[in-house]
């Protein structure tokens, strides 16, 4: 079951396997649906002519691979996104699910992926191949009388914002996201520099001096009894007042609903500032977000490390989820901190040969790996979970204080 890179000529037979396997989305045949894949993204497929009495055009499985930046301990990291993976219904049960996901962990390592991101519909089968659940979606349902009686903030006023402004927007994210864990870069061309479609909506909030300070995005819809029909994507500000101040200005819809859905990221600040009284969970399900380590070593890389933590561990992962050689997560690895940098060498390396009698060491599964290098829980969560994640204690220390941070959030879907 050979797994190839598809092309333009395959992408009406990807999409009509893939809408047959989730429902919806245009018909892959009409005349004004697109003719290729989408740029910043890799198809591969398996073609149904290799298998048993399959014919030709048809393919037994297929799935992309998105090109994706995500913030990562205060630096950025490369990211595999998985999506679309679909096998047809004639050839499921036959071992196609697997060959192809482990073609497509193979492909992010070759392409120096650090990381690979998915939504699973049933996570136990993405968790044989080494992914592991690090986010949950979350929506709060707010009434809007609520966010009346948030006082007006003085010195900040609110902008719409338009195709010119769309880069102000952009940058602000970056920098309001930088430290986050795995909010993704919204980079071009998977995310366009232009306003996003209709109904899309966003203000800017400003100071005197009109420097932006914060923004709040949302999409307007007709609301149902189980939907308030006003869904607010993001609600990012620099400060408590500013946050304070994008919530009131929710408040101003109360003539028209009398709810809003508000999506939050895993530790967000703007629970500090929501009034209370009639706050309630959305009942809808959460989205769960898994994870696999792809490169260990630079993954660690890609992060920054707190200024004052300074030594050396020695870190070995086993992954027995995928066969060796397909990416680069297993190994055993001498990670050194100094002034902020994180530097990683092999044990037979010479920097790495000297110090490897004198280090503490810490031993981790892909799983516990997955769930750690991403940032945001510690060597005792992951044990709590029942992953194997075992370290000397000062090894465990350093490992924690290095990974600290947020926990993982990811405000994107695809």
């Amino acid at each position: 079951m050979p797994v190839r890179d598809l092309t333009a000529e395959d992408f009406v037979s990807y999409r009509t396997m893939a809408s047959g396997a989730f429902g919806g989305g245009l018909d892959p045949a009409a005349p004004t649906a697109p003719r290729d894949f989408s740029p910043g993204q890799i198809p591969l497929g398996i073609d149904a002519s290799t298998l048993p009495g399959g014919p030709r055009g048809v393919l037994a499985a297929g799935a992309r691979i998105r090109r994706d930046l995500v913030a990562l301990g205060g630096g950025v990291a490369r990211c595999g996104g998985i999506a679309g993976l679909a096998v047809h219904p004639a050839y499921r049960g036959e071992g196609l699910f697997g060959t192809l996901l482990t073609a497509l962990i193979a492909r992010c390592g070759a392409e120096g992926m650090e990381l690979s991101m998915l939504y699973p519909s049933n996570p136990s089968l993405y968790r044989r191949y080494g992914y592991q659940v690090v986010a949950r979606g979350r929506s709060l349902i707010v009434p809007l009388v609520d966010l009346q009686r948030i006082p007006a903030v003085p010195g900040r006023r609110l902008v719409p914002v338009t195709a010119e402004s769309m880069p102000r927007l952009r940058r602000l994210h970056h920098e309001l996201t930088a430290g986050d864990n795995l909010m993704l870069r919204r980079e071009p061309p998977l995310f366009p520099e232009t306003l996003p479609a209709h109904p899309w909506s966003a203000l800017l909030l400003e100071d005197a001096a009109g420097t932006a300070q914060g923004y709040v995005s949302w999409a307007r819809r007709a609301g149902t009894a189980d939907d308030p029909g006003l869904e607010v994507h993001e609600l990012l500000g620099r400060t408590r007042e500013d946050r304070q101040a994008l919530l009131r200005t929710l408040g101003s819809w109360s003539t028209v609903t009398e709810l809003v859905r508000l999506r939050l990221r895993t530790e967000d600040p703007v629970l500090d500032v929501l009034p209370g009284g009639g706050v309630r969970p959305d009942p809808s399900p959460e989205p769960l977000v898994m994870m696999r380590v792809i490169d260990t070593a630079a993954t660690l890389r890609a992060r920054q490390a707190p200024a004052a933590l300074d030594g050396t561990l020695r870190l070995v992962v086993e992954d027995a989820t995928v066969p060796e050689g397909t990416c680069r997560a297993a190994g055993t690895f001498l990670v050194s901190v100094h002034q902020g940098t994180v530097t990683v060498a092999e044990p037979d390396e010479p920097a790495g040969a000297a110090a490897a009698e004198a280090l503490g060491s810490c031993r981790l599964d892909i799983h516990s790996a997955s769930l750690l290098l991403v940032g945001g829980r510690t060597l005792a969560d992951a044990r709590r979970l029942g992953l194997r994640a075992h370290a000397d204690p000062a090894a465990e220390s350093f490992l924690d204080a290095l990974l600290a941070g947020p926990r993982p959030s990811v405000l994107d879907a695809f």
